[in-house]
């Protein structure tokens, strides 16, 4: 893996997500995930459809979001649509969610299957949620009774007109 594979990986889980490549990659990070998802993005989807899948995302890079996503997303069952949507798995849940039979991948590791106890502890779902996984959390005895910080602190997306903040 070379580091520009990693930043369009990167920058492809932004725009599937909706989540800023800062929040997903930040630059003072202990856990550092994103390496660790894409070896597993690229372990499974194979090789040569997680290539072809970069590939699509670095030549239409310039072009609007909303295109970006319908050109890979609108795929129906082509193995770029599908790994497209287990890489959005990936960030949101912590887990590797098999989108096709890669054979050996397949019976190894199961349809589905937690990346790491970082990845699921530290999965954007818990953030959205403004939640925490259960026996684990780094908040302080109490703070229930606090105000929640918005969900823009913890995502870094704005809130749109009529949308709480």
């Amino acid at each position: 893996m070379n580091d520009q594979n990693l930043q369009n990986f990167i920058e492809l889980s932004a725009l599937l997500t909706g989540l800023s490549s800062d929040h997903l990659a930040p630059s003072d990070d202990p856990v550092n995930l994103p390496p660790v998802f894409f070896a597993t993005a690229q372990s499974g989807m194979g090789a040569a459809a997680f290539s072809h899948l970069l590939e699509l995302f670095v030549s239409l890079k310039g072009r609007p979001e909303k295109e970006i996503a319908a050109a890979i997303l609108d795929r129906k069952d082509s193995p770029i649509a599908q790994g497209a949507r287990s890489i959005m798995k990936l960030w949101l849940l912590g887990s590797w969610y098999q989108p096709y039979d890669l054979k050996d991948a397949q019976k190894t590791q199961g349809d589905i299957h937690v990346v790491s106890d970082q990845a699921y502890k530290e999965s954007w779902a818990w953030k959205i949620a403004q939640a925490h996984p259960m026996g684990y959390s780094q908040y302080h005895f109490g703070y229930w009774a606090e105000q929640p910080p918005t969900l823009e602190q913890f995502t870094g997306v704005k809130a749109k007109e009529g949308q709480q903040p």
